[in-house]
């Protein structure tokens, strides 16, 4: 066993490339077991819970709340409209609230059941405002006005419920900057009146920057400022930063920078600093990953990243009310973008609920499905040649949300009190058709093979159940290559329990793969 698995490293590549190693073929029966064991081992070489590939302090910044942020003036768009994005990367369940407390109504993301601090969201004068925390600026007191917490989710809830323009919000920042601020945050900002702009407020002082002057007119942003101190950039979301900078010059070059580009294009985005795995799904190994699966630590679309938002404004001298917070409840693996208006005067249930959001605990189970931190995100479980994957599913109902909800706002017979009708039935839609999902099948890469008289016994264990529950058979193909480019291979046999014999083994080497059906 320490050969097969000193040979095992000794295949895989340390980046994001295929596996090239060719492989000899002899008529030893003894190494048909080891190139079945190559096979198999390497798919389960990384235990879930472990974290590989990070140097120290990178390791300990990924396990802070990382959020990765951009916005968009209207000369950025094709309709004219600013756009303002977030991707919450936090622990803990995720609602969306309708508030109004007498000031300005509004609609924003925060925990479950919190109902003093909100997170990212947009109010009823076009006003939208989230944030990402910036370890690279001066730290503010222990504490101020609010407590000793962090502030961001105080300030957010007063900058929704009293500021109109983005120049409110600057006069926001000048009244806590004697205070100061116990978190140091990249505020992103838009309004209805043509303002689009990144505030980078450390402890006591802000530096404020405009889309309008920046190049192409939009600003992304991750856990550092351009303000700070940028020796540790790397550490600080650098790689989240450039990847998503990279999309949005891409979807302006193409005048395309929309809320649904953003959530197909950035939201989701799965580069890392060293592993481009595009086209998905990954055909390959990265270090000592399984087959297919990549690193999400320090990817846009993390495991950890629990909502997003896309505010989409509206041009100048357009009606405020016409404004969308286009919202995911829960991670973008397991979920999809939905219309929210603050001129609805509510959230549907599936966002905020007395149980929570059902569309949150959905995405939960979907996330925990795909991915965990440590062991990566499975690619060929989002995207199969088949067509069958968890993303080519929850895209094609995407597409069909956004076609619908053109088809509403220009409509004819459009009309702002029928706002709340069509939010609350398009997500009770989605959130049914979420819940009715499920895989095709599973892939079970644990085997222990053994040579017999008779041929090649084969047992397998799975470890890998959907929903709670074991599959109801098992499809066990048979290749003399590796099963690297998604084909299945011949299918020797479907079987109800966790073991097969082949009786004709190939001469020389062999792969077996084994499918879990639901």
């Amino acid at each position: 066993m320490y050969i097969l698995n000193k040979d095992i490293r000794a295949l895989q590549c340390t980046k994001c490339t295929m596996n090239k190693t060719e492989h000899k073929k002899h008529n030893d029966q003894s190494l048909l077991m080891i190139f079945i064991s190559l096979f198999i081992i390497a798919g389960v070489a990384n235990p879930p819970g472990s974290f590989m590939n990070d140097e120290s302090e990178k390791g300990i910044i990924n396990k802070l709340n990382e959020c990765t942020t951009g916005l968009a003036s209207g000369f950025a768009t094709p309709d004219s409209r600013p756009l303002l994005w977030k991707n919450r990367d936090v622990g803990g369940s995720q609602e969306f609230h309708y508030v109004d407390d007498g000031r300005i109504p509004f609609i924003s993301i925060t925990y479950t059941n919190d109902t003093d601090d909100y997170y990212g969201g947009i109010n009823e004068a076009g006003f939208a405002v989230e944030n990402s925390n910036s370890y690279n600026l001066e730290r503010g007191p222990g504490s101020n006005g609010w407590g000793g917490d962090d502030d961001d989710g105080e300030i957010h809830y007063l900058a929704l419920a009293t500021c109109r323009t983005v120049d409110d919000f600057e006069a926001l920042m000048d009244s806590t900057n004697e205070d100061g601020r116990t978190l140091r945050s990249n505020y992103g900002t838009i309004d209805a009146f043509g303002g689009a702009a990144m505030f980078e407020a450390g402890g006591y002082s802000y530096t404020r920057y405009d889309a309008i002057e920046a190049e192409g007119g939009f600003i992304v942003r991750s856990n550092y400022s351009y303000s700070g101190n940028l020796n540790n950039r790397d550490n600080y979301g650098g790689s989240r930063h450039d990847r998503a900078l990279e999309q949005f010059q891409r979807g302006w070059s193409e005048s395309n920078l929309t809320p649904k580009f953003l959530f197909q294009c950035v939201v989701r985005n799965l580069c890392s600093e060293d592993c481009n795995p595009y086209p998905l799904p990954f055909d390959g190994y990265y270090g000592n990953y399984g087959y297919g699966r990549i690193p999400n630590s320090s990817v846009v679309c993390r495991s950890t990243t629990a909502g997003v938002i896309v505010a989409q404004g509206v041009a100048e001298d357009e009606d405020p009310r016409n404004a969308i917070l286009w919202s995911m409840c829960g991670n973008p693996y397991g979920t999809i973008a939905l219309p929210l208006w603050v001129r609805a005067g509510s959230v549907p249930p599936e966002f905020d609920s007395n149980l929570g959001s059902r569309i949150d605990d959905r995405s939960d189970d979907l996330r925990f499905w795909a991915s965990s931190e440590g062991s990566g995100v499975d690619t060929w479980k989002l995207v199969n040649p088949q067509g069958t994957g968890l993303w080519d599913y929850t895209f094609a109902l995407e597409d069909w949300v956004f076609e619908k909800t053109a088809q509403f706002v220009n409509s004819p017979r459009f009309d702002y009190n029928r706002l709340e009708a069509f939010q609350n039935s398009i997500a009770c839609q989605i959130s049914d058709s979420l819940d009715a999902w499920e895989p095709k099948y599973v892939t079970t890469e644990i085997f222990e093979p053994e040579i017999a008289r008779d041929g090649v016994r084969i047992n397998w264990r799975v470890t890998d159940f959907y929903r709670d529950h074991s599959p109801r058979g098992y499809n066990l193909y048979r290749s003399a290559e590796p099963f690297r480019n998604g084909e299945s291979g011949e299918l020797l046999a479907y079987v109800e329990e966790l073991e097969f014999t082949d009786t004709e083994p190939l001469a020389g080497s062999a792969f077996y793969r084994v499918e879990g059906v639901y």
